[in-house]
Formats: C-alpha cells, structure tokens, sequence
C-alpha cells in the first residue's frame, strides 16, 4: 500500500500543473459535464458541509458553493501538497472553503461532520479502498450522501448502450 501511495504522489507531483488538461484528454472534455451533473444529483442545500476527497483542483467544490449560493461549506482534501496549492490559488477568491492535505485512509475530521462526502476520479488512487470508505461513512452525518465520479468500463450491456449520452 505505501509504495502504491509513493507512486500516486510521484505521479501527481510531476502532472499537477496538466491535470485538468488530462482530465479533458481523457474524458474527451466530458468530466465538465459530469461535474455539473454530480452536483445537479446532489442538489445541495444551503447551511451544508461538503468534503470533496481527492479534489484535485476543486472544481467540484467550486460548483457546489456556487449551487449554495455561497452558503455552504466545501473542504477540500488532497494528499498531494502541490495539486493542493494548485486548487488554493485557483480558488483563493472563495470564501467557505477549507484546504486539507490528507489522504482519504485517514481524514482528520469528526465523526458524522459532513452532508456530503465527493470523490472524483480518484478511488482508483487510494491505497485501500474499504478503507477509504469506512471513512467516508465515519465523516457522513447519518443520512449523508456518498458520490463517486469514476472512469471504468462498463460491464453491463444495457447501461453500456445508453452512456454516449452521459
């Protein structure tokens, strides 16, 4: 597990600067619209917290405040300090953001502290996933809403015809 998370922050320490760029080149530009729609599922509500885990350079953070009309609060966390920065200076403008740098085996957060708990495109980044997940269900309020973006292959034939509108 450590050498797996050695590789990840290795990764992103070279890519942080291209990440959205990479994004677009791999979803064809599409993880916009994804984005859009994860918080259109969502539908936040005013006086919320959100934790956007492995949250890059926290866009969907920033799409949350603005779908709370600023009144909500968004915490960011990101195990690698330079993608991290990234976000913080691309969003230094926004009030109710916080900026963690932890991974999502270990947050440093209170039990049953948040409404919602994002993860985009980084699940398949942690080091132990079940792990990952009983955190997030410790830091999800009872009621609490769990939301994965994900790129995979879609095994189920039905689904997969119908995703080249997603």
């Amino acid at each position: 597990m450590k050498k797996k998370k050695d590789l990840v922050n290795k990764v992103f320490n070279s890519v942080f600067n291209k990440y959205d760029l990479m994004n677009d080149i791999l979803s064809l530009g599409k993880h916009r619209y994804w984005k859009k729609d994860l918080i259109h599922w969502m539908s936040p509500r005013t006086n919320t917290k959100l934790i956007d885990v492995a949250t890059g350079t926290g866009d969907v953070a920033n799409l949350y405040l603005k779908n709370t009309f600023f009144k909500g609060e968004a915490f960011c966390v990101d195990n690698n300090n330079k993608m991290l920065n990234l976000a913080k200076r691309k969003f230094n403008n926004l009030k109710n953001i916080h900026w963690q740098l932890s991974d999502a085996e270990s947050l440093p957060f209170n039990d049953n502290f948040f409404d919602y708990y994002t993860i985009s495109f980084g699940i398949r980044n942690v080091s132990n996933i079940n792990r990952s997940l009983s955190e997030a269900y410790r830091v999800l309020k009872p009621g609490g809403h769990f939301l994965c973006l994900e790129f995979s292959k879609i095994e189920n034939e039905i689904l997969k015809n119908n995703t080249n509108n997603w």
